[in-house]
């Protein structure tokens, strides 16, 4: 899809710091994230709503979800627990009009913490983006956890 930048990351034409990636998806750290560690799960087949995409492809997505999480975890995020997110359209304040899930590590107390974040995220302001050497240092921590 032109001007869809999570195709572009799959098509590796935007930079990303990539966790993980199969024929079917690929996951990436969050450049604006809501909690140390969050990546991002997407088809790499364009879709905005999640109904777009096949079941199989759907499951598929929530499943490396669920084996990010586990390494997330392994590698000292989110430890005592997780967000699992997809905005499903824009009126559910979907900002990238692609398929995506979030996967959020989260830690006891840390909600008020969050709440500037979270309220940019909503606004579509964002914040200031994580240093590349910080997430790519993430993403590295959390593959090597994925083989484990």
């Amino acid at each position: 899809m032109p001007n869809c930048l999570f195709c572009e990351i799959a098509q590796k034409k935007e930079q990303s710091s990539i966790v993980y990636e199969d024929e079917l998806c690929i996951a990436f750290m969050d450049i604006f994230p809501l909690g140390t560690g969050h990546v991002l799960v997407i088809p790499k087949k364009h879709g905005v709503l999640l109904n777009e995409l096949e079941q199989n492809l759907q499951a598929h997505i929530f499943s490396i979800g669920n084996k990010i999480v586990s390494a997330q975890r392994k590698a000292g995020f989110g430890v005592k627990g997780t967000n699992f997110l997809l905005n499903d359209g824009k009126a559910a304040n979907q900002t990238v009009p692609h398929i995506h899930l979030h996967l959020i590590p989260r830690e006891k107390g840390d909600f008020l913490k969050a709440i500037p974040r979270i309220a940019l995220h909503v606004t579509g302001l964002f914040g200031r983006r994580t240093s590349r050497d910080t997430l790519n240092a993430q993403a590295k921590l959390i593959r090597e956890h994925l083989l484990t």
